[in-house]
């Protein structure tokens, strides 16, 4: 009786281990190109190129930063939670997005229709397929290339892309009508520093309303 209760007890703890998922978490990081026409040039030098995204289950943060002004972006799935802190040298504002107007902050509000090609190549030790885009709003075309050899939370950055066709390492993407090239430098599967999904004190928030409304300081 005894060592049938010991059975039981090692089957049911080991049952019990192999139901609880690792939670995935990890960084990665990105460059970002802009096709700039020759009289925006000059505003080059203001653009971040670099992002890095940190990831933790369901939650992400992604980070872009020129110089002293930082845009962060916290994004939880389970609430449709997306979270934008702006901050500068003098300013500092955090403003949620409800689900209703969370397109505004993407560059194809409607999505994307996806047409597969031939293509392929290896980036970042992963083997990516290109697709051909179609924004399903005003029918730009664009490209993406997804990879199926690992799962992953979308983020900010990647939100837009349905993700039947695997975690995209590389996207063109066109914002306020200047295309975008965001491509994967590295992707670490690590602990995410404590607390990078919180947000910070000293914040002054705002409706994303009000924020539109803010006068320009002279």
């Amino acid at each position: 009786m005894y060592n049938t209760l010991i059975s039981l007890t090692t089957i049911l703890f080991l049952l019990n281990s192999c139901t609880q998922k690792e939670v995935k978490q990890g960084m990665i990081s990105y460059t970002i190109e802009y096709q700039l026409p020759d009289s925006l040039r000059s505003y080059e030098a203001y653009l971040p190129k670099t992002a890095v995204v940190y990831f933790k289950g369901d939650s992400t943060v992604s980070i872009q930063q020129a110089g002293p002004e930082a845009t962060t972006v916290i994004t939880y799935r389970p609430t449709d939670l997306v979270r934008v802190l702006l901050s500068s040298s003098s300013k500092k504002y955090v403003m949620d997005y409800p689900k209703n107007i969370q397109a505004e902050l993407l560059p194809a509000s409607t999505g994307y229709a996806y047409a597969a090609t031939k293509d392929t190549m290896t980036m970042a030790r992963h083997k990516i397929k290109k697709y051909e885009l179609t924004d399903k709003a005003t029918g730009v075309t664009s490209e993406a290339w997804f990879t199926k050899e690992i799962s992953v939370v979308p983020n900010y950055l990647t939100m837009v892309f349905d993700t039947t066709y695997g975690v995209p390492l590389a996207f063109t993407t066109k914002q306020n009508g200047i295309p975008v090239t965001t491509k994967i430098k590295e992707i670490k599967f690590e602990p995410v520093p404590p607390g990078v999904f919180s947000t910070p004190a000293g914040y002054q928030k705002m409706s994303p309303e009000q924020f539109k409304n803010l006068q320009p300081e002279n």
